[in-house]
C-alpha cells in the first residue's frame, strides 16, 4: 500500500466515524504497519469492520486475522503440535497425581509409600 492509499483509507474511516481524526503522524504510522498489504484488502476489511462496530478501528482491526500469529489451531493442527510432545514419565505422573490428591484431601490409604 502506498502512503497516498493509507491517507485515502483514513479519510474513509472519518466518513464512517466522526470522532476519528487524521493527522500526518497517524498517516505515517499507519502506513508503516499497512505498507505490506494491498489497498483493496484493507478496504475490504474496513467495510466488514464497519458493519460490526460502532467504534473506529485500530490498525490491528483491519489486518486479516489469518495474518496474525495469535490464531487458535484447529483439531488437525493441534494433533500435529501434540504429536511432537514427549509424554511425562510414570514417576512424574504419579508425583503430580499425589499432589492433586493432597490438595483435594483424598487419602488413598496406600501403605507402600506412594501417595
Amino acid at each position: 500500500m502506498m502512503k497516498r492509499e493509507t491517507f485515502e483509507l483514513l479519510k474513509r474511516i472519518v466518513v464512517f466515524y466522526d470522532q476519528f481524526e487524521v493527522n500526518q503522524e497517524k498517516v505515517n504510522l499507519w502506513h508503516e504497519v499497512l505498507k505490506g498489504y494491498t489497498f483493496d484488502e484493507i478496504q475490504g476489511n474496513l467495510l466488514a469492520f464497519v458493519k460490526e462496530s460502532s467504534f473506529p478501528p485500530k490498525v490491528s482491526d483491519l489486518i486479516s486475522k489469518s495474518a496474525n500469529s495469535k490464531t487458535i489451531p484447529n483439531a488437525e493442527e493441534t494433533m500435529k503440535l501434540s504429536s511432537r510432545l514427549k509424554p511425562a514419565s510414570e514417576i512424574v505422573v504419579q508425583r503430580e497425581l499425589a499432589k492433586m490428591r493432597a490438595i483435594l484431601g483424598i487419602d488413598r490409604g496406600e501403605k507402600d509409600g506412594r501417595a
